[in-house]
C-alpha cells in the first residue's frame, strides 16, 4: 500500500518523517527564524494528520472495494460506480466470488446470488 511520504517532494522528504513527524533540523530552522514551540507543534501535528488521514483512507478503500485509493486514483480514477455495475452484473452471471472486480463480503454475495434467483 503506497504511503503519503511516497508522493512528497525532496524538501518535504528532507523535513518530515514517514509518519509526518518533524525532522529535529527542520524544528531547529523554524525555532531559528521565531516561531514558537507551539506554533511548530501545530504545524507538525497538521503534517501527521494529513498522513493519518491518508493512511485511513487507503485502508477504508482497501477493505470496502479491495483497492487501496492510490491504486485506484493511479490506475485512471475508474469510477466507482462503473466498479459497482461491472460488479453487479458478475453476480448476476454467476461469477465465483474470486473473480469479482471488488472484494465482497461472502455474506452479501450469497445474499445477491440469491436474490438474482441462482441459488
Amino acid at each position: 500500500m503506497a504511503r503519503l511520504y511516497d508522493s512528497w517532494n525532496f524538501l518535504d522528504k528532507m523535513n518530515y518523517n514517514p509518519d509526518g513527524s518533524m525532522k529535529p533540523h527542520k524544528r531547529q530552522r523554524l525555532l531559528d527564524d521565531g516561531l514558537s514551540p507551539s506554533e511548530i507543534d501545530q504545524v507538525e501535528n497538521r503534517r501527521m494528520l494529513q498522513v493519518k488521514k491518508y493512511d485511513e483512507r487507503e485502508q477504508q478503500w482497501l477493505e470496502k472495494y479491495g483497492v487501496p485509493y492510490s491504486e485506484w486514483e493511479a490506475q485512471g480514477q475508474q469510477s466507482l460506480a462503473e466498479l459497482e455495475r461491472r460488479q453487479n452484473i458478475a453476480i448476476r452471471n454467476g461469477e465465483e466470488i474470486s473473480s469479482l472486480p471488488l472484494d465482497i463480503d461472502p455474506d452479501d454475495y450469497y445474499d445477491q446470488v440469491g436474490n438474482a434467483g441462482l441459488l
